[in-house]
């Protein structure tokens, strides 16, 4: 009883996965890749040996900034900075997200000295300073990424200044 049980059961299973894999179309060819390509559009081939690219072409997908500052109204207070690339304005205020600041430091007497990296998408940053007295309002400055820097090469370095 186990065995005809047992032959039955492969037999459902076997017909239920279905016939030899190919199938046919009602015009008799068969299902197989050569239908997919049907109507794609294939790119003429370029030869590279004619392209022609600026000598000063790195393919850099970042750029350094320099940061330089020097803020009067930390220079009694402690006080943290961050620098931010994802943020939008709304009305004079700022919505930063956080995640994105890939800069974060103390200030000393009011003063930040050093350099980032910016994805060539980004064309402004914005820095947050935060004060350890909480009564003391935070400060907010954008600085716009200079767009001729963008697909410079080396030691095209802009500084961002804050004094």
């Amino acid at each position: 009883m186990k065995n005809i049980l047992g032959v039955v059961s492969m037999a459902v299973l076997l017909s239920a996965c279905g016939g030899s894999g190919t199938q046919t179309s009602d015009n008799g060819s068969s299902g197989g890749s050569d239908n997919l390509l049907l109507g794609a559009a294939f790119p003429d081939a370029v030869n590279t040996d004619t392209l022609v690219v600026d000598r000063d072409f790195g393919f850099k997908t970042s750029r350094t900034i320099d940061i330089s500052f020097d803020i009067e109204d930390a220079r009694t207070e402690d006080a943290t900075v961050s620098i931010c690339t994802e943020y939008e304005t709304v009305d004079v205020e700022f919505d930063i997200n956080f995640d994105s600041c890939t800069v974060n430091g103390v200030l000393q007497s009011g003063v930040f000295e050093h350099s980032m990296e910016v994805t060539i998408d980004k064309s402004s940053v914005v820095a947050a300073v935060f004060f350890q007295n909480a009564e003391k309002a935070p400060l907010f400055s954008e600085f716009t990424v200079n767009e001729s820097l963008r697909s410079k090469g080396v030691g095209s370095t802009q500084t961002i200044v804050w004094h």
